[in-house]
């Protein structure tokens, strides 16, 4: 029988090798998982009994391949740049069958790249969406990154390549995360795992992205996208690669490669399905301008790229390019002509929840707390599903001594059960300045353990259960949880120490 562990000889071994990847979120990535530099802080997966990995195992994967990626590589935490994506990918993921919920993340990364994560996670870079022409196009991405979920293609293919499988996966999605972090990290190839694997991977990989293409087309159509954006946004990547020096990387790093007959093969699967005229959404125009202000090297460079739109008349919405040029008039701190063009916005967009919440951040820029306050509750009031609205109502409402009152919004309409550790972060400062030391320490233990830190996690634990007024509730509660914890770290140890006996 063989057992897939955690192979700490593995991590010592390549780990060296592997800080020196390189900056390549190896395009449009199939395989994922992550490790973080503390490898006593990954827990183990547990026993696959012989070739077949378990949900709960995936499940688990994914969950610590997160926490890794948000420790390690730059996540976005634009609260509105998460909800438009994690909205595109619901549209696609309720068309899938699959037995986990589908999380959707970005990345701050200008390459044009997205990946699948085992467990039920899907990440797309800043430079997907910026460099898309419509909506489709991103969703036709997504689609696919989802049918690499559903048909289980990485564990399946972790369960064909036997024991080092599991940890040759953490090890390599680590440094994908580094890498991420990380893109002048240099240019190294990952070694150490035999050619025969490296071979079967290829193999393998090439027949999976049929099968995400022609299960995608169906998922994206179903949805309500163009299926024909899949193959424009192929010819779109191999158009960019014709110019990329790809000399230095080895080929199986290359897991999506774009050629004319996949590009032919996908026109024609969707020219099988009607033609359908699908306009982008408005959040897709926002979102788009958003990121090109979050990602740009500079405010000043922001500001004037709008500016300059703006003079030409070269936009499609002209009242979205005004949003770009207010949030980078912001960004560069010239707060009243920001706040004139959000002014005139609003105006004349009074139920646009992304101008009411571009000023609400503009007033907090400019440290006008109290004011901020009440344009988060209006837009909190207009958008009560809104995490941005209510974090933003929150957060000021803790800052103004309204801290019970920020506490009881939280967990009334909180997203606790989502994977959103900025919820406990929100939940943890409100609860500490309302006076309600223990919870506060506990929403923070959770706050580290959703980003992997551990450490910090079990120390906030440690102070909660100092604080004073327990109840018997809460004692319970917190001893309840650092047992949790401490299990997973015992159960990676425990495997730790038996590989060092073998």
């Amino acid at each position: 029988m063989v057992n897939h562990q955690t192979d700490e000889t593995f991590y010592a071994r390549y780990q060296p090798m592997i800080k020196k990847l390189p900056a390549l979120f190896l395009g449009l990535a199939l395989p994922l998982a992550t490790m973080g530099q503390n490898v006593i802080e990954l827990p183990d997966i547990g026993d696959s009994a012989g070739s077949i990995i378990s949900p709960q195992q995936e499940r688990m994967l994914g969950s610590e391949s997160m926490r890794q990626i948000r420790r390690e590589a730059p996540v976005i935490d634009d609260t509105e740049v998460e909800d438009y994506i994690r909205s595109l990918g619901g549209k696609i993921a309720d068309q899938a069958d699959f037995y986990l919920p589908i999380n959707f993340f970005m990345i701050k990364q200008n390459d044009i790249n997205a990946f699948a994560v085992p467990g039920g996670y899907v990440g797309v870079n800043s430079g997907l969406l910026l460099n898309s022409r419509s909506e489709s196009e991103v969703a036709s991405v997504l689609a696919h990154e989802v049918v690499h979920l559903t048909q289980r293609h990485t564990v399946r293919s972790i369960e064909a390549q036997g024991r080092t499988a599991i940890p040759a996966l953490i090890a390599m999605l680590g440094a994908i995360a580094l890498a991420a972090a990380s893109p002048e990290a240099g240019q190294a190839a990952i070694v150490g795992v035999q050619a025969a694997q490296q071979q079967y991977a290829i193999n393998f990989t090439r027949g999976n992205e049929q099968e995400a293409d022609r299960i995608g087309i169906q998922l994206l159509y179903d949805a309500g996208f163009d299926p024909m954006a899949m193959p424009e946004f192929f010819q779109k990547l191999q158009l960019a690669n014709r110019y990329t020096d790809m000399t230095n990387v080895p080929e199986y790093l290359l897991t999506h490669p774009v050629t004319n007959n996949r590009i032919a093969e996908a026109r024609d699967r969707a020219e099988r399905l009607p033609r359908v005229q699908v306009e982008s959404s408005k959040a897709y125009h926002l979102t788009w301008a958003k990121l090109k202000v979050l990602t740009a090297d500079n405010p000043l460079q922001a500001r004037q790229y709008y500016e300059a739109i703006l003079r030409s008349g070269d936009y499609e919405d002209r009242d979205v390019a005004l949003y770009g040029l207010a949030l980078g008039q912001a960004a560069a701190a010239n707060y009243d002509d920001a706040r004139a063009t959000l002014t005139d916005l609003i105006r004349r967009n009074p139920d646009q929840i992304a101008y009411r919440l571009a000023a609400a951040d503009l007033e907090m820029r400019a440290g006008n707390v109290l004011y901020a306050t009440d344009l988060y509750r209006i837009a909190y009031e207009l958008a009560p599903d809104s995490r941005a609205a209510l974090y933003g109502v929150a957060t000021t409402l803790t800052l103004t001594d309204h801290a019970e009152e920020a506490r009881e919004i939280m967990r009334e309409k909180g997203f606790r059960d989502e994977d959103d550790p900025r919820y406990f972060r929100v939940l943890a400062d409100a609860e500490v300045r309302a006076g309600r030391e223990a919870d506060g320490r506990f929403s923070m233990a959770e706050y580290y353990y959703r980003i992997g830190e551990y450490q910090l996690a079990m120390r906030q634990l440690d102070l909660a259960q100092q604080a004073n007024g327990l109840t018997n509730y809460q004692t319970q509660r917190i001893r309840a949880r650092m047992m949790e914890i401490n299990d997973e770290l015992a159960r990676f140890r425990k495997e730790r120490d038996r590989e060092r006996r073998n």
